[in-house]
């Protein structure tokens, strides 16, 4: 990962309060933290289904952009399963491939809160040929 790749990273990213970018290109995984705020709440006080949802999302772009030589993707269906509320907090998130292929990359992400996983999702992304 170069410095580059950091100070491009998406708005929703520093909206999401996305830190500590873990990359093993041996293992070929990444995970990324994000803060859970109290904006991100429903009325019950759990973190809302779609910002969790978009916690996966992007830990699945930037996931593709490193995993694929640096080469722009973007999502072209994604799948969630939520397995326990969020509260409000750090959420881990973990990503690899379930198939990477030229122009389509098959992804699988997980979030986690006190070891325990909160959600599941997985998605497809298309290779941008520029």
């Amino acid at each position: 990962m170069t410095p580059s790749t950091l100070t491009n990273l998406p708005p929703i990213h520093h909206l999401l309060g996305g830190h500590n970018i873990q990359w093993n290109a041996d293992q070929t995984e990444l995970e990324i933290s994000y803060v859970a705020l109290d904006s991100f709440t429903n009325p019950r006080g759990s973190v809302e289904g779609g910002m969790v949802c978009a916690m996966l999302d992007d830990v699945m772009g930037l996931f593709a952009y490193l995993a694929n030589n640096q080469t722009p993707a973007t999502t072209i269906n994604l799948t969630m399963d939520f397995l326990r509320p969020c509260q409000v907090g750090t959420v881990l998130t973990k990503c690899r491939f379930t198939k990477q292929g030229k122009a389509i990359l098959s992804l699988e992400s997980e979030a986690w809160q006190n070891q325990k996983m909160i959600a599941r999702s997985t998605a497809n992304f298309m290779v941008l040929q520029s």
